[in-house]
């Protein structure tokens, strides 16, 4: 969800000169429109968690929302990254513990969170669960038969990181955690309406959508007290078309996204003419649930140049608006350089069993692991650049598997591109000269791999025995991996967030403290995976920081109670 509209087209992509600062331009009205305890920015699964967990706490919320709500969230497939004995776990027969989640999540995410922020999600994502299913989602404890990017129609429980590859299931007792809403297609859309249903039904929560934030009101000590929206009529014919527009766009984008570029500006157009502004007072606070910046092109140059090649991930408002107000208080923006670049090759199974190899020859990374790690290698040690090198069994076996029929169309479609475009030659050094690399190079790389395959030497990536492919009966492939095929985009989505307390959420001020008064959850925010990104860790986080700072917000705030004065007396 986009914080802001058109307003703040001339604000600079981040806090550079000439950003927006703090200034009496965003002092407090002195009546505002409408007042609220929680004014919550943004309406995708951080925002409704923090909005259902407020109004649950007793608290008046306002949940506002650019478009029509959902967020990148409802784009997504719905994972939600949650362990230590869930009940979907055990139904599985899977055993696990809260302890070995955050031993095995702890080399993942490295110092993304304090170990006791860490240690706290992993002891309370269980329950996180059960919370989402009283609140409208669905899940199963149905398990995949082996790993995969994305579970097939029937399956809703996988490994859904790194937990299998060797290094990782050697140190900690590995288990499946990633649980799949159930849906009809990616679950992402059926987890959010569920969701979404029960915010608008619960009680203590006001929603207005259709409405931009425009700025942030502070108050004469500097602690923001509520924001200013630009809104749309709540009815009518150009309310109607904004919605669509951006249905549309949302997506369109996932395929087409200069389509979608235009059907934005058509949105912003609207917006121009048609809004008019709603002043906001928050008793409490302002919590930002407004998403990431990876469709915001200036910033993603600005902090990650070499991944602007990649396909954007994200909602129509993934674009750091919300972001740039928080840096626009004072805030400060952390691991702005952490993007998360997918590249699947699994499914098909036999895809993985080949070996991915740069522009230099040489293998890049453990082909089994997430595909966000197999991304990140190709992005950060290539260029870009890669090929997935396999035999005709290899091929053959692909074909197999996209056979049954067991795939999702848009991981069965993107398979037979590759290999129909793949270069071929007789020879590992024959297919060399076509690739334009070194073939003694690709040539130990291949030979490598067929030492492990048949037990002589181990693995140089640490593979899994049961994940390698012998690369030995020609004709020989190269499937184009690499992030500038137009046939097989790279998603990329942004990590890095505002800095914030792991205790509250509350928005830390790049000169020292907090700023009072003001919020951030989700992919707003520095969270779990702002370092590294398995699958559900960050729908995970969305919920699970939501809900922390909707407490933290009541229990700060909670009537005291008066202790008679005897009672003190001792």
């Amino acid at each position: 969800m986009a914080l802001t509209g058109p307003t703040l087209t001339g604000l600079a992509a981040d806090r550079s000169p000439g950003c927006a600062t703090l200034d009496e331009a965003t002092a407090a009205p002195a009546a505002f429109d409408v007042t609220c305890d929680v004014l919550v920015v943004g309406f995708g699964a951080a925002g409704s968690a923090t909005a259902l967990e407020a109004a649950e706490r007793g608290l008046d919320v306002l949940l506002v929302d650019r478009f029509a709500g959902g967020g990148a969230s409802w784009l997504s497939g719905g994972i939600v990254y949650a362990g230590g004995g869930t009940k979907h776990q055990k139904a599985a027969g899977r055993e696990d513990t809260a302890a070995a989640m955050a031993e095995y999540l702890s080399r993942e995410v490295g110092d993304a969170v304090s170990p006791e922020t860490l240690r706290r999600y992993c002891d309370q994502s269980a329950d996180m669960i059960d919370w989402l299913e009283d609140h409208g989602a669905l899940f199963d404890g149905t398990e995949a038969p082996h790993e995969t990017s994305y579970p097939s129609r029937d399956h809703y429980l996988y490994f859904s990181g790194n937990e299998m590859v060797p290094a990782n299931r050697e140190a900690v007792p590995p288990a499946p955690r990633g649980h799949r809403a159930k849906g009809a297609w990616l679950s992402g859309r059926a987890m959010m309406e569920g969701v979404m249903a029960r915010v608008r039904a619960t009680k203590g929560i006001s929603i207005r959508t259709e409405a931009s934030v425009r700025r942030l009101f502070v108050d004469e000590a500097g602690a923001v007290v509520g924001a200013e929206l630009m809104c749309l009529p709540q009815q009518g014919l150009m309310t109607a078309l904004h919605r669509r527009l951006e249905r549309w766009a949302r997506v369109i984008a996932l395929q087409v996204a200069g389509v979608s570029r235009l059907l934005l500006a058509l949105v912003a157009m609207i917006e121009a003419r048609q809004a008019k502004p709603l002043r906001i007072g928050a008793r409490l606070g302002v919590v930002l649930a407004t998403g990431g910046f990876i469709k915001n092109r200036a910033m993603v140059e600005r902090h990650a140049p070499q991944f602007v090649k990649g396909f954007p991930l994200g909602s129509s408002g993934c674009d750091g608006s919300g972001i740039r107000l928080g840096l626009a208080m004072g805030g400060r923006l952390d691991k702005s350089g952490q993007i998360s670049a997918w590249r699947f090759i699994n499914p098909p199974h036999g895809f993985a069993k080949g070996i991915v190899v740069g522009p230099d020859g040489s293998r890049l990374t453990n082909e089994e692991q997430y595909g966000a790690r197999m991304g990140d290698a190709m992005m950060r040690k290539a260029g870009g650049k890669a090929w997935v090198i396999l035999d005709a069994d290899g091929i053959a076996e692909a074909k197999r598997e996209i056979a049954t029929g067991a795939m999702w169309g848009f991981q069965s479609f993107p398979a037979r591109t590759l290999m129909m475009t793949a270069k071929r030659a007789p020879t590992i050094e024959a297919l060399a000269a076509k690739l334009k690399m070194p073939a003694a190079t690709l040539r130990a790389a291949v030979d490598a791999n067929n030492a492990a395959c048949k037990g002589t030497a181990p693995d140089p990536m640490g593979k899994s025995e049961d994940m390698r492919g012998l690369i030995e009966r020609g004709p020989f492939h190269a499937l184009n991996i690499s992030v500038d095929n137009p046939a097989f985009p790279l998603p990329v989505l942004t990590l890095g967030g505002l800095a914030v307390d792991e205790a509250t959420g509350a928005v830390l001020r790049e000169a020292g403290g907090t700023i009072a008064g003001l919020y951030a959850v989700g992919r707003a925010a520095r969270g779990l995976p702002s370092n590294f990104y398995v699958s559900g860790l960050s729908l995970g986080d969305c919920i699970w920081s939501g809900r922390r700072t909707a407490a933290a917000i009541a229990e700060a705030n909670a009537p005291q109670e008066v202790i008679p004065a005897q009672a003190g007396i001792s």
